[in-house]
């Protein structure tokens, strides 16, 4: 999981404009009654990890399958509801997909290995968090150390090998989270590993609705806390994450990692609706400035000369 935090200072590190004003206009929401039984159940549900942690002396497939069902019971316990579009089969027994896709709640951590079986790309600090680190643990994540651009080439590795060894490793290319409205570049890193493991790549798009309306109040980005985000999304009424597998992008696809970054993004954006991704490492324009989740999208390339449409 890679949520926001103060802004870089590493100038390789990938850094969203993305703030609260950006969760804009506010879906309907519950009851305070009900947005407290939702939060109780989710502290609940974090309350039986360690009985989560034991199922690793059960063995990968019943630890993998009780992981599932965890991250499963964690979105039912917010009220969010999830579809499922689309499908992906493995075929021979050649290396797993890279599977990439866009980030923007840390509920995304829980819908892609609710929906596959994938390991997660996480930051390297994710370790030291109580209790989801202990998740990530679990999950069997792959880590990341965003501050040492040195450790990059053997995460890489780790990423590679996974694949190459049959387990499909999910990975937020954008390396931070955006709002939905707007979204960050693809960093090629993480192609770099399906290449070196002759894998495909497989594109998944998750939209977060309301009634059939995208929303953006799940986003957890800018300076916001993780008691704050959760707070937000226990409140939205009638949440639907919807999960697009699109086709997989062929192993020798193309030439070269950030080739083969621009496809997957490519694929992704073509799926929804039209929407900005800044070309920016680091856009100074706050995205409510840039765009206004979209409404003054014509403007925004002419007030800063950052953010290009994708």
């Amino acid at each position: 999981m890679t949520g926001p935090g103060p802004a870089a200072v590493a100038p390789w590190r990938p850094v969203s404009s993305c703030g609260r004003d950006c969760l804009r206009p506010a879906p309907p929401t519950v009851g305070h009654l009900r947005r407290a039984l939702r939060i109780g159940a989710f502290l609940l549900l974090l309350a039986h990890l360690p009985l989560l942690a034991l199922t690793v002396l059960a063995g990968r497939r019943a630890s993998d399958a009780a992981y599932r069902w965890f991250l499963r019971g964690t979105l039912r316990s917010m009220g969010v509801r999830r579809t499922v579009r689309g499908t992906h089969h493995r075929t021979g027994g050649g290396p797993a997909p890279l599977v990439v896709g866009d980030h923007t709640s840390w509920l995304d951590v829980a819908v892609l290995p609710a929906v596959l079986p994938v390991r997660l790309v996480s930051r390297a600090d994710l370790r030291r968090w109580p209790v989801i680190g202990w998740l990530a643990v679990i999950g069997r994540s792959i880590y990341v150390d965003r501050d040492r651009l040195s450790t990059l080439p053997r995460s890489v590795a780790a990423v590679a090998a996974a694949l190459r060894g049959g387990d499909a490793v999910a990975a937020f290319a954008e390396g931070t989270t955006w709002c939905g409205a707007a979204r960050g570049r693809y960093r090629p890193a993480a192609f770099q590993a399906a290449l070196d493991a002759g894998a495909a790549v497989l594109p998944v798009a998750l939209r977060y609705h309301v009634a059939g309306r995208t929303v953006t109040a799940a986003s957890f980005v800018g300076d916001m806390t993780a008691a704050e985000s959760l707070r937000n999304t226990a409140a939205i009424r009638g949440l639907t994450v919807e999960v697009t597998l699109l086709p997989p992008i062929p192993a020798g696809a193309a030439p070269d990692r950030r080739s083969l970054a621009a496809l997957a993004e490519h694929a992704v954006d073509a799926h929804g609706p039209a929407v900005r991704r800044c070309r920016a490492r680091h856009c100074p324009a706050p995205h409510a400035t840039c765009t206004r989740c979209g409404t003054t999208e014509a403007l925004a390339p002419r007030r800063h000369g950052l953010c290009n449409p994708s």
